[in-house]
C-alpha cells in the first residue's frame, strides 16, 4: 500500500538520524514495530475497530516529520527539525515528573501499547522520539493536576508522534490535564500513545481536551491497566478538531478495580469524531461506568463503538455503559455500537445508545417565554453536554469546561474558538 510505504520509505533513510535524537529505550522497540507496522498496513474499513474512519486517507497526504539530534535534558525544550517546515514548539523529551527509578521506563514502556495488535501503535512506536514520563511514587497525592499543553505552530504541514507514559504507584494519586492546540493556518496529522499504570489502591484521573481546528487529525491510542482496589477516570472532550479518532482501552486485572470513561464531542462544519473503546474486566468485584455524548451538527459526523468484555473469572462484574447523541441537521451523521460480551454468570451489566434530534416541546416552551431560537437551541445543547462535565470529579475544570461549551455553542465568527 502506498500510504505504508512511503513511512516505512521515511524510516529506512533517517533511522540513523531517528535513533540518535531519542532515548536507548525507544530505539530497542523500533524494529518490532516496523516489522509490525509493514505487516499490518493501515487498517481499511473492513476492520472491525476502524470501521467509521478512513485511515489510509488520513495519512496519505505527505506531511514533514519532525526529528531531533539529541535527546533534551529533563525539562529542556526539543531541538527540533522537520523534514518540511519548522515547528516551533513541542514537548520536552524524556521529561518527567518525579525522580522515577531508573528502570521504570524500561521496564513499563510498550508493555499496553502492543505493536502487533495496532497499526497506528506501530507507526507511532516506530517513528515517535519524544517520551513525556509523570510518575507519582507509592502514597504520594498530587494537590495540583499536571498540566500538559501541546501547541503546534508550523510552516509547512507538520506530522508529530508523541508518547506518554503515566505510573501511579500504590497508594498513589494523581491528575493529568492534556490540552491540544494548534495554529490554525496549518495541516498537521499527531499521532499519540499514552499508556497508564494504576497501582493497587491508587487513583488516576486523566483529561484529554481537544480544542484544534478543521485542518488537523489526531489519532490518540490510550491504554490502562488497573490494579486491585484503583480508580482510573478517562475523559476525552472534543471541542473542536477535523478528524479526531480516540481508542480507549482499560484492563481492570486486580480485583475491586474501577474504571469511569467519560466523553463529549461537539461537531459541526465536517469534522468527524470517532471514539472506539474497550473496558476489559479480568479480576472479580470490578465496576466500570462509562458515559459519551455526542452534538452533532451541519455536515459533521460521529461515530462510537464501545466494548465491555466480561471474562469468565471477573464474577460479581458491575458495568453500566450508555452513549446519547443530538443530530442536529438532516446532513449530519452519527452512528453507534454499544457491546457487551459477557462470559461470567453473577454480574451486573447494562449498556445502551439513543440518537435524537432537539426536543420540539422544549424548543417551543421557551420560544413562548421569549428566548430566540438560536439561543434557545443553544442552551438546550449546553444543558445535553453538561451530564458529561458534571460527572468529571476535578471541579475547578468542570467549571471551566461550562464556559467553554456555551462559548463554543455560541460560534463565534471571527475565532470559532474563544481563546482566552
Amino acid at each position: 500500500m502506498k500510504e505504508t510505504a512511503q513511512y516505512i520509505d521515511f524510516f529506512r533513510s533517517e533511522r540513523q538520524r531517528i535513533d540518535s535524537g531519542s532515548l536507548p529505550v525507544l530505539n530497542a522497540r523500533r524494529d518490532e514495530a516496523a516489522a509490525a507496522f509493514e505487516r499490518l498496513g493501515f487498517p481499511s474499513q473492513k476492520v472491525e475497530r476502524y470501521k467509521y474512519t478512513d485511515v489510509a486517507a488520513a495519512f496519505a497526504p505527505n506531511y514533514g516529520i519532525q526529528l531531533q539530534n539529541a535527546p533534551s535534558a529533563p525539562g529542556a525544550p526539543s531541538d527540533l527539525a522537520a523534514k518540511a517546515g519548522v515547528p516551533t514548539s513541542s514537548p520536552s523529551a524524556a521529561s518527567t515528573v518525579d525522580e522515577a527509578p531508573a528502570d521504570l521506563v524500561s521496564r513499563l514502556y510498550g508493555t499496553l501499547a502492543d505493536v502487533n495488535a495496532d497499526a497506528i501503535t506501530a507507526l507511532n512506536t516506530m517513528l515517535v522520539q519524544d517520551l513525556l514520563l509523570v510518575h507519582v511514587p507509592a502514597g504520594t497525592t498530587r494537590e495540583h493536576p499536571v498540566q500538559i499543553t501541546y501547541q503546534l505552530h508550523s510552516s509547512a504541514p507538520l506530522m508529530q508522534n508523541r508518547r506518554l507514559l503515566i505510573v501511579a504507584e500504590p497508594g498513589a494519586r494523581v491528575q493529568v490535564i492534556l490540552n491540544e492546540k494548534a495554529d490554525a493556518q496549518q495541516d498537521f496529522l499527531v499521532t499519540q500513545v499514552t499508556e497508564v499504570f494504576v497501582g493497587a489502591g491508587a487513583q488516576v484521573e486523566v483529561y484529554d481536551i481537544e480544542s484544534t481546528h478543521d485542518r488537523f487529525h489526531r489519532f490518540h491510542q490510550f491504554f490502562a491497566e488497573v490494579a486491585q482496589d484503583g480508580r482510573l477516570t478517562h475523559t476525552a472532550f472534543t471541542l473542536a478538531g477535523g478528524l479526531s479518532r480516540n481508542q480507549t482501552d482499560v484492563r481492570l486485572s486486580g480485583q475491586g478495580a474501577s474504571a469511569n470513561l467519560l466523553g463529549c464531542a461537539i461537531t459541526d462544519g465536517c469534522q468527524h469524531v470517532d471514539n472506539n473503546t474497550l473496558i476489559d474486566h479480568l479480576a472479580p468485584g470490578c465496576r466500570s461506568h462509562e458515559l459519551y455524548k455526542y452534538v452533532v451538527d451541519q455536515q459533521s459526523t460521529g461515530a462510537f463503538a464501545g466494548r465491555v468484555l466480561v471474562r469468565e473469572q471477573a464474577q460479581q462484574t458491575d458495568s453500566e455503559e450508555r452513549n446519547a447523541n443530538l443530530v442536529c441537521t438532516d446532513q449530519a451523521r452519527m452512528w453507534t455500537q454499544p457491546m457487551l460480551e459477557i462470559y461470567a454468570d453473577d454480574v451486573k451489566c447494562s449498556h445502551g445508545s439513543t440518537v435524537g434530534q432537539l426536543n420540539a416541546e422544549a424548543l417551543f416552551y421557551m420560544r413562548q417565554r421569549g428566548i430566540s431560537e438560536p439561543d434557545a437551541r443553544m442552551l438546550l445543547k449546553q444543558a445535553f453536554a453538561a451530564e458529561v462535565i458534571n460527572n468529571i470529579p476535578l471541579k475547578a475544570l468542570q467549571q471551566r469546561l461550562h464556559i467553554l461549551v456555551e462559548k463554543r455553542f455560541r460560534s463565534c465568527e471571527d475565532c470559532r474558538l474563544c481563546k482566552k
